[in-house]
């Protein structure tokens, strides 16, 4: 690295390695940094991976705009480069009254946003999933699942090829004004100077706006942390679906629903609670939880004994307990007094799909500063 950046990405997960391979041009010096030894460790890799049709956001949010359109986006990308995917579709299933009438509002939220949808009669769930049982249902046939691992290993790979200079173990420790940008320095001691910043930390992106002289309070940028947990399934069950099945969100996530990788091992999950530290151990005293979950009932074939303690993740949420919606934050903070600084906060959920979008996205707005 030489002492001088026209642009600086700090994070290597999904989205900042995209963001990196879609803003690197001929005689651009862009760097990444990253204080984790490798790519994707945190948001990036530690979900469900799943390709989100734009469902469950606000209509016109940026979360719901970006959804859409990554959407799309990937499963060309997908077919392009032979990333593993499949484009299995998913049904969400009503198991009570008070769920199916909420069930319609999310439907006619979901076909505001131009996913395409469809509500099944009784008979049609009947046939698409003979083994799950529910009051009312909808499919969502352009959702998917994604090897996440691969997708961010793809934008690592391309962000390389085009000269893009990534440094891992490389933790920011200060971000100040200066002249010609922003004097970066890490935690190695080392320092340069970046026209332009884009902060893609994903969990402790809020702690990278506040090194940056952003009250992170008053901004409304303060994160909460959320984990989730899955449980692998087990018994062969995962021959009893054919497709992803969620039910009716009625907390702070979409809840506890069908997880598949592209090689259709079956997982449950995430069960949700924020945490104050990050911490991927297993609690498996939240196992009871599981089996009280709307999907227990949906599926009836599923036993307490086909439930094994798997892997956890944690988002990183702008919304706290108790707090309604809340949107991606992608914003150039020239307003601050700090022109060249664009953050990136609270991109969780459906933050993975969307990804190629935001890095569309993030391009103009470089564009319009370099």
């Amino acid at each position: 690295m030489t002492d001088k950046a026209d642009i600086t990405i700090i994070g290597a997960g999904v989205v900042g390695l995209g963001v990196a391979s879609e803003v690197a041009r001929p005689g651009r010096e862009v760097y990444v940094l990253e204080k984790n030894e490798s790519f994707g460790r945190e948001q990036s890799t530690r979900n469900s991976e799943v390709i989100h049709a734009g469902i469950y956001y606000d209509r016109d949010s940026l979360r719901a705009r970006l959804c859409v359109e990554g959407n799309n986006l990937l499963y060309e990308l997908c077919e392009r480069t032979g990333i593993g995917y499949k484009k299995c579709g998913k049904i969400i299933v009503a198991v009570s009254d008070i769920e199916a009438e909420e069930l319609a509002k999310l439907y006619q939220r979901g076909c505001d946003n131009g996913a395409p949808l469809k509500m099944l009669s009784r008979q049609e769930m009947s046939e698409l999933e003979p083994n799950m049982t529910g009051l009312a249902a909808f499919l969502s046939p352009t959702t998917g699942i994604i090897d996440a691992y691969g997708l961010v290993r793809y934008f690592e790979a391309q962000a390389r090829g085009k000269g893009v200079q990534i440094a891992y173990k490389a933790e920011v420790t200060g971000i100040d004004k200066a002249s010609d940008g922003y004097r970066i320095a890490t935690g190695s001691g080392d320092s340069f100077i970046s026209r332009v910043v884009i902060n893609c930390a994903g969990l402790y992106s809020d702690h990278v706006a506040a090194l940056a002289g952003i009250n992170i309070e008053q901004a409304g940028y303060k994160l909460h942390w959320c984990k989730g947990e899955y449980y692998n399934v087990g018994g062969g069950k995962n021959r009893l679906i054919s497709r992803l099945i969620y039910p009716v969100p009625m907390a702070i996530s979409v809840g506890v629903h069908v997880c598949f990788d592209v090689s259709w091992r079956l997982r449950l999950g995430p069960l949700f609670y924020y945490v104050d530290k990050l911490d991927y151990g297993m609690n498996d005293a939240n196992k009871g939880l599981f089996l009280t979950s709307s999907m227990m009932k949906a599926l009836p074939f599923l036993a307490p004994e086909d439930l094994e303690p798997e892997s956890a993740g944690i988002m990183a949420m702008l919304q706290g307990p108790g707090e309604g919606f809340r949107d991606f934050v992608i914003r150039h903070e020239a307003d601050r007094g700090l022109p060249g600084l664009i953050n990136l906060i609270g991109i969780e959920s459906p933050g993975l799909t969307a990804s190629p979008a935001i890095a569309r996205y993030v391009s103009q707005m470089v564009d319009e500063v370099v």
